[in-house]
């Protein structure tokens, strides 16, 4: 079936064109086509589209995006392209760097239920807001027995967190109040302000400083690939 494309007023012939010859290929032309629509809906749906389609070929959708933000003849086309870039690129750099859980940490020495000996467990003194482990449903008093079936001391237990990647899953053995529970865990990135984040210290900055990272991140990305064309 044919399909009929909206050519919106005031919108130069020449951006049509490579509109329509992108379209041709994995781009999703009527995505691209409404980022210069004259209603606003309709590009914020586009835009919306167009990052959907992005995210499922990250490496080549780019390469594409980065095309049209610096050369498409529409401003608010650009700044559209350029938005979604930038949402992509810093969704690469959150899976970069150490591993992050949110909770902070105490050895404890208690009895499992079912075992006669005592042994050395973790206890969650505190968890972070929006952590991952908040999202996980872990509280302040859960004692951890095991991450991935392995015992851990609590310092050991923080430089192993740290050595896997964020995104990464993890099974953790808690116990509260005297039951055994199973909760999976997905890491994120740690933060800048990860060691200053519990015990009442200030966290004012905090989302400032990782915003201002992605941002740095960001520029650099563009940087770089605008010295490699």
């Amino acid at each position: 079936m044919r399909q009929s494309i909206k050519f919106w007023p005031g919108v130069s012939f020449v951006f049509w064109l490579n509109l329509l010859i992108a379209g041709s290929g994995d781009v999703p032309s009527d995505a691209l086509l409404n980022l210069a629509s004259p209603r606003f809906c309709e590009r914020e749906i586009a835009q919306t589209e167009l990052l959907e389609w992005a995210r499922t070929q990250a490496g080549p959708a780019m390469n594409e995006l980065l095309s049209y933000s610096q050369n498409a003849d529409d401003p608010e086309v650009r700044e559209r392209c350029l938005s979604v870039l930038r949402i992509l690129v810093i969704e690469e750099y959150l899976k970069e760097g150490e591993g992050y859980i949110g909770i902070g940490l105490a050895d404890e020495i208690a009895v499992i239920p079912g075992e006669a000996t005592p042994r050395e467990l973790i206890r969650v003194l505190q968890v972070q807001p929006n952590s991952p482990a908040e999202r996980a449903g872990i509280r302040p008093n859960d004692l951890i027995v095991r991450i991935n079936r392995e015992m851990w001391h609590e310092t050991l237990f923080r430089e192993n967190v740290r050595m896997m990647r964020p995104n990464t899953g993890v099974d953790l053995k808690l116990l509260r109040d005297g039951e055994i529970l199973d909760l999976k865990v997905t890491l994120a990135r740690r933060p800048l302000s990860a060691d200053t984040l519990f015990f009442n210290a200030p966290t004012d900055n905090s989302g400032a400083l990782e915003r201002a990272a992605e941002e740095a991140y960001f520029r650099r990305w563009l940087s770089q690939r605008k010295t490699q064309q």
